[in-house]
């Protein structure tokens, strides 16, 4: 064992030689001093004596153990393969022949810094059950690091070469199967509206385009029905798509003047295809459920969105809304308590179509409650006006009163104009429930409620309003009278989302309002419901003259308005898109402890993307968030970062 000490014995030697030449030299100019350099030079060599002893001692207990046993049947580091060093305080004091040989490259480097033999080694990182993973000399190490004295002050490290292994697991990292899933979003509602020859052309180029991006990344094409394809591809080629963020969509919409619009899915990430498949089909579920033209990837770590900036393609045919109708009815009847609830902060949309809902429920020959907090809603005109029409003098009940009801297995929840728990009227009422209805026309969120007996969730719809009113006309007997002031309810919920019938009205939602009015709907009165306060008005025309613009987009802030005021928010980001080059609003406005923020765009910039980066959503042109416990000179600074992170 003391051979492996040479040569820092001979280092030892060198230090006391020097130490006794200083000394004569200090005794001839001085000799006055020469009592204290002898006393100095027996101190000296003491003291290094005695840490080398010790240093020997703890070295010799690591290698040959502190027992009786022979050393010859003890393990020597010396004679094994794996590079091992022991360090002292930071410094090398011993390592093995196999350290010697692949670390150091045959050369000596007693008492150095091990920091400077192998850069970037911290010998704590390396004290558990994974080390730490170095690259030394262009091959690839695990070191492992273990304490061998109490004071943490002299260290073992092992340098295991798996640099094969290392390789060979990225290989098959990369080698990993990502699955998409593609569909033609405009066939059914564009493409099948051409004549056969047109539409086969189209279709050859959108089938080129497809084998094309299969052939650049070395992947596998599958045509699987008339409008839908299955692409295979390996991991490493997976970064090209997200690098270029999907750059397929815009190559598909420009094979026809925006014909073609796809909706991608990929899975990637999973342990093997079938994962990786129902991946793609949950992220593809996801793409159209936000209104398609985009592509959705989902991994075991979440979502990630790429296009999604075009308005939703409208679908004329109503087949799904009979099939829904009929589903929602079957389940109405068979269930006992009914409530209705629809997001918080609620507006006409909300309440509108949670009346035409409870109408429905009534005509079912079952008792209706539409849960709602009517001190913070937008929609109090509508809600009274209803209370003095409505034949039950219980139908809106607070979330606290829903609570207290004998919910149970048998009892229903329909959530409407919302999708997500946390953003309705009580998160806790939606956990109560085992049966679960979703209607809703926003783009589909991350975090949406899926145990859902049946879900309507259509983004091409303007409104809620006009999902229930194509629904009721299916539930609602003939013989049965719809009372005016649900129509008119229905009504009011599709003019706010549509801006008097300025933005997103498709064919289907004229005829939804043509519907209203043959059920009796009066516009003079519906207009009635948008009516405001002065002091609102005034809130109103503040938040507008307070806005400045940050690229294309009007923002305004302000600090403690009551609650009284909060309509004035949305109106405020209906009245900045009319300002001259503003292509979109936010308003933001505290109450209490939280921000309420709302967002609008004539549809050249997406406020749902905008919303979802401050943890909100919404639709393509009109959105909203929440942020909780921040200033407001903080939410600036967010939705600043929120427009920088879309116009990126």
């Amino acid at each position: 064992m003391k051979n492996k000490f040479w040569g820092t014995d001979i280092i030892l030697v060198i230090m006391t030689l020097l130490a006794v030449l200083l000394s004569g030299v200090l005794a001839f100019v001085n000799p006055d001093m020469i009592l204290i350099s002898i006393a100095s030079i027996i101190a000296v060599t003491v003291i290094i004596s005695m840490n080398a002893r010790a240093v020997r001692k703890v070295i010799h207990g690591i290698f040959f153990g502190t027992g009786k046993h022979s050393a010859k049947q003890q393990l020597s580091f010396d004679n094994l393969a794996v590079p091992v060093v022991i360090v002292n305080k930071g410094s090398i004091v011993w390592y093995n022949t196999a350290f010697r040989a692949s670390i150091l490259e045959d050369a000596d480097c007693y008492l150095t810094p091990l920091e400077k033999v192998v850069p970037g080694l911290k010998i704590a990182d390396a004290n558990g059950d994974k080390g730490l993973s170095l690259p030394v000399n262009g091959r690839e190490y695990t070191v492992f690091s273990s304490a061998a004295s109490e004071d943490g002050s002299l260290w073992v490290c092992y340098f295991v070469d798996d640099t094969e292994l290392k390789a060979e697991a990225r290989e098959y990292h990369l080698t990993r199967p990502v699955v998409m899933q593609i569909i033609v979003d405009t066939y059914d509602e564009v493409l099948k509206e051409l004549k056969e020859s047109k539409r086969a052309v189209i279709m050859a180029s959108l089938d080129q385009l497809i084998e094309d991006v299969a052939t650049e990344t070395n992947g596998i094409a599958t045509k699987v029905g008339t409008s839908r394809y299955h692409i295979i591809i390996e991991e490493r080629y997976y970064s090209q798509f997200h690098d270029n963020r999907f750059e397929i969509l815009s190559k598909a919409r420009n094979l026809e003047e925006d014909m073609v619009t796809l909706s991608i899915g990929v899975g990637h990430g999973g342990k093997d295809f079938a994962e990786n498949d129902m991946l793609a089909r949950q992220a593809l579920d996801m793409a159209l459920g936000r209104g398609g033209d985009q592509a959705v990837v989902k991994s075991n770590e979440g979502y990630e969105f790429f296009g999604g900036t075009l308005p939703s393609v409208e679908k004329r045919s109503k087949v799904r809304s009979r099939i829904v109708a009929k589903a929602l009815k079957d389940v109405i009847t068979h269930s006992d308590i009914i409530m209705i609830m629809g997001h918080s902060v609620s507006d006409l949309d909300a309440i509108g179509s949670g009346v035409g809902l409870a109408t429905a429920v009534k005509a079912s020959g079952k008792r209706p409650y539409i849960v709602v907090r009517e001190d913070t809603s937008l929609a109090l005109n509508l809600i009274n006006r209803v209370k003095a029409e409505w034949e039950d003098e219980e139908l809106f009940i607070t979330p606290e009163r829903a609570l207290s009801m004998g919910i149970g297995g048998n009892s229903l929840l329909i959530l409407t104009d919302v999708h997500t728990a946390r953003m309705t009227e009580s998160e806790e009422l939606v956990k109560r429930f085992d049966k679960k209805v979703v209607i809703d026309h926003h783009r589909r969120m991350v975090d949406y409620i899926s145990d859902t007996v049946v879900s309507y969730h259509e983004p091409y719809a303007s409104s809620a309003s006009e999902l229930v009113c194509e629904l009721i006309q299916y539930i609602i007997p003939p013989h049965i009278k719809v009372p005016q002031v649900t129509a008119e309810a229905m009504l009011s919920g599709i003019m706010l989302d549509t801006r008097n019938f300025a933005e997103r009205a498709g064919v289907r939602t004229f005829e939804a309002s043509a519907y209203l009015r043959r059920l009796g709907a009066v516009s003079t009165e519906v207009l009635k419901l948008f009516s405001i306060p002065k002091e609102v008005y005034q809130a109103k025309s503040d938040l507008v003259n307070g806005a400045f613009i940050y690229k294309d987009v009007a923002v305004s802030m302000a600090d403690n308005m009551t609650r009284d005021l909060y309509v004035a928010v949305p109106q405020a980001a209906n009245d900045l898109l009319t300002l001259d080059g503003v292509r979109g609003s936010v308003v933001a406005v505290k109450f209490d402890n939280v921000i309420q923020i709302s967002a609008r765009s004539l549809g050249e910039i997406n406020v749902q993307v905008l919303m979802e980066y401050l943890g909100g959503g919404g639709h393509l042109t009109m959105a909203g968030a929440q942020l909780r416990d921040i200033s407001l000179q903080e939410a600036e600074e967010k939705i600043r970062e929120s427009i920088d992170n879309y116009k990126k």
